[in-house]
This record gives structure tokens, C-alpha cells and sequence, in this order.
């Protein structure tokens, strides 16, 4: 297959993650290469292909510069997938204690064919706790002539005391410029001839994991031969090149809900894939708001809630149904739906206080702005615990959004306990998730903030308190609510 064929021999070819070969290639430049390496990341990023070039640079008679020569008789034996000395394991398959305790009894025979012993344990995250319990020690100190390579796509399950045995490198989503630069170049050495439209589409439906753009890319080759046309590709791709997109977000920046909800309705009764019309949709709008923040227009702001509500959108109920998109739309535009006060709330509200004067209300956020926010943070906690419940349980009204940027996400915690364990545990877990929703990548930020009651939240009490307050009285504080228990504590 093409992604097997074109999989990068050396430091040079590997796409997109310049941070992890600049330190590799400084390590093996100046011969300090470490005992344990982890590599964590979405699939198809590169943990696997980087880790084989890792194993012929340290076994390579003629290093240069940290770049494997691919000449020498262990590079050419990795190559062709010979060499008897690099163990490549599938954590997968390969997960409980008796497994890992046959690779420590082996792990002190010296190397038969390589100068050094390399073991790549592949979705180590699979491993149980007793066979993770068991690789600790070795993987602490291993024999002089063997490194261990861990690769993972969920980090978050890693015991911390693997993690600081090791050091660890975070694989990065590949950009669309340079996954479109690398399909052009496969392209041009296969003979096949794709649009550069076409070839940005199969960048964006990758999502960030090269192995899948090229794929995709012999897929549509097979399919249409080597000269497939854009509407091939987009065709190939199930994805839309509808001129309603442009039409939809037309109208929303323009805040004409019912050309909106007519769009949206023509399109479900088509027969397209509605969920693909709306990320088209998406893309469409965030074009859109790229060009109003330059020339500072003023449907900004309808625009960047256009995408927030678009993007939340589930269809996951009822695929072939409008009525998220609906939904979305009609947010967009008007704001999302606000709960309803309960009736006794709303009378108090209404009812004047002492001296006939209304009781001063507290100073109130943007309910649009707080909706949104306060949805974002459901769907994360509830993302996160279908990954890493004991770890999400300290997102669980514990904190709140601050902020949410094109880079950064910020949280802000109750309580310190909370903050702590998100900060250092369930870092890479909220960055994926996050990751997820948002459809770009953030770094997670965490600041200690006090607990405020929401404006819209009656003081506790009611009405007796509250007249009471009004005389001078002063409420007995509550205590601070305890952290969530801890998880039972693992060996590991």
C-alpha cells in the first residue's frame, strides 16, 4: 500500500513534527540517547515510523548528524523488517503480566544481529496494571543494550510511574499545508495527477493523521484512476460542494433565520449527509469570520457563535434529520434557548421589596455567552468520562470556562485539590477532548477563582432570608464542598 511505501526512512520525510526529530537528532548527535522513550498521540501521526527510524539511528555504523545513513546492514535489516533485535510488540494483543514477563526474561541476552536491543511496545496503553506492575523495574533500568520505545494514543491511561520513567514526546495532529505538500509529492511520484482542491479535501477529512490522507488517496486513484477530478474526490469522500453552504452562512451573518431553517430543510429533503453539509457549513462560516475579523465588520459576533453552535451540533440520534442543524441555526441567530424561571422564582422576582423598590439585582454575565460555555464544559466532563471516569470526576462542577481561543482553553477551579489534579493527571485528557469538540487543538490553562452564585440563582433562604438580609443579618457561610473521593490507588 502507498502509506507502507512512502513511509519516511529518515528524520527528514517525517511530516509535521519537527519538535520530536530536532530533539531526537540532537540526542543522537551528541550520544545521549535515553533509556525509555514514550510517544503519545493521535493515529497516524507518525509514534510508529519515527520510533523504527529512532532504532536504526542507534544500531547505524555511519550516523550523521543523527540521520540514519540507510546504506549500513542495520539500517537495511530494519528496513525489510529482518532485524531479529528490534522487537516490535502490539500491547493489544500482547497485554497481560505473562507477556511482559516474557520480554523482561529476554531482555538480558545480548543482541544477536544489532549492536543495540530496541523494544517498541505498540498501544502500550492496553497493557493490564499487573503487566504494567511488571515492565516498571526493567523499564527503570534496563540492560545498557536495550531501549524501550512506548507508543500510545491515550495517554491519559498511562500510570504516572511509567510515564517518569520515561521520556515522553507529544505528537502533534499534522497540519493540512504540510499533509497537502506530502500528498503532492506521493502524488507526483505515483503519476497521479489531483487538483490541489482535491488534495486540500482529503487533507481536511484526515483530520491531522497522514497514514489516512495517503489512504484516501490511492482509494480515489483506484477508484477514478490516476487523473480523479475535485468533484471526484469530493464524491469519493462523501463529502459536499454545495453552493447552500455559502447560502446558509449568507444568511446567517445576515440574521435571516427563515432563509436559514429553509436551507437546512432543502437540504435533509435532497437526501445529502446532512452532518457532512453542516462541517462543510462550518468551514464556510470560519472563512467568513476570518475575513470580518480582519476588516472588523460587524457580524463578528454572529459569525463566531454561528460556529460554536453549528459545531455542537449531535447527530448522532438521528443522522438523517435537520433539526440540529435547525437548532443551531436558530441559536446563531437569536441566542440559545434560556430556561425558564420556575413559577415561585419568577413571582419573587416580580414581587417589590420593603419601601416599594425592587431588590438590586446582582451584576449578570452574557446568558448567551454562559450557555454556551457551560454546554462546552458538560460535553467535555462527559467525553472525559467515558475515556477516564475517576479522572473526569474532578471536572464535575468543580470549575468553569474562562476562556476559549483559536490555542488556549482556561478553566477556572473552586478549589485547589481539583485544579491540581487536572493540571498534572487529567492534562492530555482535556486537551483531547477538548481537541474533539472544538476541532482544533488547545492547550489547557488552569487558574484558582472563588465560587460565585449565578445572578439568576434566588439567594438560599428565600424570601425570610432574604428580608433578613435586608435588615443586616449576615448568612452562616457554607463549607467548602468536599473534592470528589479518590480512585482506589493502583500499584502503579
Amino acid at each position: 500500500m502507498l502509506y507502507g511505501k512512502w513511509r519516511p526512512r529518515g528524520f527528514e520525510e517525517v511530516v509535521g513534527q519537527d519538535h520530536v526529530v530536532e530533539t531526537l537528532r540532537n540526542a543522537l548527535a551528541t550520544d545521549k540517547v535515553a533509556h525509555a522513550y514514550l510517544f503519545a498521540g493521535p493515529r497516524g501521526t507518525g509514534k510508529t515510523t519515527t520510533a523504527r527510524i529512532l532504532a536504526k539511528a542507534v544500531n547505524c555504523t555511519t550516523l550523521a548528524e543523527g540521520e540514519p545513513c540507510n546504506g549500513c546492514a542495520p539500517c537495511d535489516a530494519i528496513d525489510r523488517g529482518a532485524a531479529l533485535d528490534l522487537i516490535e510488540m502490539d500491547a493489544a494483543s500482547n497485554r497481560g503480566i505473562d507477556d511482559v514477563r516474557e520480554l523482561r526474561d529476554k531482555i538480558a541476552f545480548a543482541p544477536s544481529d544489532l549492536d543495540r536491543k530496541v523494544y517498541l511496545l505498540d498501544e502500550v496503553h492496553m497493557l493490564t496494571t499487573g503487566a504494567f506492575n511488571a515492565l516498571l523495574k526493567t523499564l527503570e533500568e534496563p540492560p545498557p543494550h536495550a531501549i524501550f520505545i512506548l507508543a500510545t494514543t491515550e495517554l491519559h491511561e498511562i500510570p504516572a510511574t511509567i510515564t517518569s520513567r520515561c521520556q515522553r514526546f507529544d505528537f502533534r495532529r499534522i497540519p493540512i499545508e504540510a499533509m497537502v505538500d506530502r500528498l503532492r509529492f506521493i502524488a507526483g511520484q505515483e503519476d497521479i495527477s489531483v487538483p490541489e482542491e482535491g488534495l486540500l479535501a482529503i487533507a481536511r477529512e484526515a483530520r491531522g493523521a497522514l497514514r489516512d490522507a495517503i489512504t484516501l488517496l490511492e482509494q480515489i486513484a483506484s477508484m477514478y484512476g490516476n487523473a480523479p477530478s475535485t468533484d471526484d474526490v469530493l464524491e469519493s469522500l462523501g463529502l459536499v460542494r454545495d453552493e447552500r453552504t455559502e447560502k446558509l452562512a449568507g444568511a446567517i451573518a445576515q440574521r435571516d433565520l427563515g432563509a436559514a431553517l429553509e436551507i437546512a430543510r432543502e437540504v435533509a429533503g435532497d437526501g445529502l449527509d446532512i452532518a457532512r453539509f453542516t462541517r462543510e457549513a462550518i468551514d464556510t462560516l470560519r472563512e467568513r469570520l476570518l475575513v470580518a475579523a480582519r476588516e472588523r465588520k460587524p457580524e463578528v459576533g454572529v459569525l463566531t457563535t454561528a460556529v460554536a453552535e453549528l459545531a455542537a451540533a449531535d447527530f448522532r440520534r438521528d443522522p438523517g434529520s435537520p433539526v440540529p442543524l435547525e437548532v443551531a441555526c436558530a441559536a446563531a441567530v437569536l441566542g440559545p434557548a434560556q430556561p425558564a424561571a420556575p413559577p415561585a422564582a419568577a413571582a419573587e422576582n416580580r414581587q417589590p421589596a420593603r419601601g416599594g423598590q425592587r431588590r438590586p439585582q446582582g451584576r449578570r454575565r452574557d446568558p448567551a455567552s454562559e450557555t454556551r460555555e457551560e454546554r462546552f464544559l458538560r460535553e467535555l466532563y462527559d467525553r472525559c468520562k467515558l475515556s477516564q471516569p475517576a479522572l473526569a470526576a474532578w471536572l464535575n462542577g468543580s470549575c468553569e470556562v474562562l476562556a476559549i481561543t483559536d490555542k488556549v482553553l482556561q478553566l477556572g477551579f473552586y478549589h485547589p485539590i481539583h485544579m491540581d489534579k487536572i493540571a498534572n493527571d487529567g492534562r492530555t485528557l482535556v486537551e483531547q477532548k477538548a481537541e474533539e469538540l472544538l476541532d482544533h487543538p488547545v492547550t489547557l490553562l488552569v487558574k484558582r477563582i472563588e465560587r460565585t452564585a449565578p445572578a439568576t440563582r434566588p439567594a438560599k433562604g428565600g424570601h425570610l432570608a432574604e428580608a433578613a438580609r435586608e435588615m443586616g443579618a449576615k448568612p452562616v457561610e457554607t463549607p467548602e464542598p468536599p473534592p470528589p473521593p479518590h480512585p482506589p490507588e493502583e500499584n502503579v
